[in-house]
């Protein structure tokens, strides 16, 4: 697996989230796109997603109050994609907490995301503790949001790990 070279403002937010989280229990995982680097992955992530459910948003909004900027509620993201959202503004970096993830399927009605705890991992980096979502639910998630490039990157990782993909 190629090493992991995380932007240093991305570090810095880590830095800061993690023990805060960690240390109070919260039930998260790492996202987007900082997730797929954390999996080896070759992405560069230009802002942190947290999966959590609603009262871990809740939680996340208590303790991070200081870098609150939209306080929970619920959001109608991109593509059809709704969550319970809180966002902060860390070292400048952008932070989404994401809670009680739906996507809208074809005939308009609105069904679960897969669960972020799903095969998650703890990955450890410098030091630092990170739970991270499981490529089957990157791989959802990607998929819902019509962006192939990353569903093919997902595929290929999961090939070379010797799983099936999770469309197969």
């Amino acid at each position: 697996m190629t090493p992991i070279l995380l932007p240093e403002r991305i570090l810095q937010v880590l830095r800061i989230i993690c023990p805060i989280l960690n240390d109070a229990r919260v039930e998260w995982a790492v996202s987007g796109s900082l997730a797929l680097a954390l999996h080896g992955l070759p992405v560069v992530p230009k802002d942190v997603d947290l999966q959590t459910d609603r009262v871990g948003v809740e939680q996340m909004a208590h303790l991070l109050g200081e870098y609150l900027v939209y306080p929970p509620g619920l959001h109608l993201g991109v593509r059809l994609v709704r969550s319970y959202l809180a966002q902060f503004r860390v070292q400048g970096i952008v932070v989404e907490a994401m809670g009680h993830m739906e996507f809208q399927t074809p005939d308009g009605r609105w069904s679960p995301a897969p669960s972020f705890r799903f095969k998650r991992a703890a990955v450890d980096y410098l030091g630092l503790e990170i739970p991270v979502v499981s490529l089957e639910f990157l791989w959802a998630f990607y998929t819902q949001l019509e962006r192939p490039g990353r569903v093919a990157l997902i595929e290929a990782r999961l090939k070379a790990l010797g799983e099936d993909g999770p469309g197969r």
